[in-house]
């Protein structure tokens, strides 16, 4: 993956005082965004790197937060995007998605939906991490979430909606 590109996702839960937790994660170099979701995870966080050795050190510092309960990694291996959206266009729903058998025909499948942004290959619990962008999380889950259980070799899938928009700095 070129540098621009080398990406790694932390899904955190925090217990008291978010909004505090984002402003101390932002102050973490290689955090490039922030967002907050519902879901399992409260915070969806990605960093300027997939190199687990630094992915590992800027997670403990993530995990020292006062209110962090708990935090699980994805480090991209692959990365897919739509070159027609807008790199603009924050996120706002997020889908962690099991997959059986070849993951080519998954993303291919996945690139194809409306509102796509980019997906990402991670080791874990889960194998695909997608990002979809729209107008309103009602638009996404109708036009693309949904869609994804339909997908030929998608096991399972969890969605993670946004209640404010990504915060790049």
């Amino acid at each position: 993956m070129p540098k621009s590109e080398q990406t790694s996702w932390v899904f955190a839960n925090v217990k008291g005082g978010i909004t505090r937790a984002i402003s101390q994660i932002r102050r973490i170099n290689s955090v490039e965004s922030v967002t907050p979701v519902t879901g399992r995870f409260d915070l969806v966080i990605k960093l300027r790197t997939n190199e687990p050795n630094k992915a590992f050190t800027i997670v403990e510092k993530i995990r020292k937060i006062k209110g962090i309960t708990s935090t699980q990694t994805g480090i991209s291996l692959q990365k897919i995007s739509n070159t027609k959206k807008d790199e603009s266009e924050d996120p706002i729903a997020f889908a962690l998605v099991k997959v059986k058998g070849a993951f080519k025909n998954v993303l291919q499948k996945i690139k194809s939906f409306p509102n796509f942004v980019e997906a990402h290959i991670i080791p874990g619990e889960f194998d695909v991490f997608a990002a979809f962008h729209g107008y309103s999380p009602e638009e996404l889950l109708e036009t693309s979430v949904e869609k994804l259980g339909s997908v030929n070799g998608v096991t399972g899938m969890e969605t993670l909606v946004a209640w404010t928009p990504t915060t790049p700095y």
